[in-house]
């Protein structure tokens, strides 16, 4: 009996490495963090800055920080312009964002974290990608996903200390 347990679990930890992966990237910016956390929720300058977003729309008037706000942009991926349509799922006042999207049944959730490293800021984005169909823990591009994400987070690098 015990055996078919610890089968079971191993069963189980493989069919989810198999249909879910993560990834996090990260960046020291020589900007204060509340200047980071501005560049970061001024999702309409996106697009400015910005070599991986080309396009923002339906950003709310009052911004993303707040649970339950709706937006969209479009990412540079692999020389392919792809629409996220995103809701924001938490907030950490001037800490940490989430927002998760669905797309190709591939469930995507980021959470940017920023916050104080020595005289400046360090920012960390993690993803947690999920199917409930597509092998993607064995077959989806992280290359590319890392390529774009550290892009991402240069951009965000160079626009908080270009404006500190």
């Amino acid at each position: 009996m015990q055996v078919c347990h610890v089968i079971r679990g191993i069963e189980r930890a493989l069919i989810q490495k198999i249909f879910k992966f993560e990834m996090s990237s990260s960046v020291n910016v020589n900007a204060k963090p509340f200047r980071v956390w501005e560049v970061l929720t001024e999702v309409s300058d996106w697009p400015a800055w910005s070599t991986v977003c080309t396009d923002v729309w339906n950003v709310p008037g009052d911004g993303i920080t707040s649970v339950g706000k709706n937006f969209g942009f479009k990412l540079r991926i692999g020389g392919r312009q792809i629409p996220f349509n995103v809701s924001v799922t938490r907030v950490e006042s001037s800490e940490a964002i989430e927002w998760s999207s669905t797309k190709f049944s591939i469930t995507a959730v980021r959470t940017i974290s920023v916050a104080a490293h020595g005289t400046g800021s360090r920012v960390v984005d993690s993803k947690v990608f999920s199917s409930p169909i597509l092998p993607i823990g064995v077959a989806y591009p992280r290359w590319l996903i890392r390529r774009m994400t550290e892009s991402w987070l240069n951009d965000i690098k160079m626009e908080s200390e270009r404006s500190s």
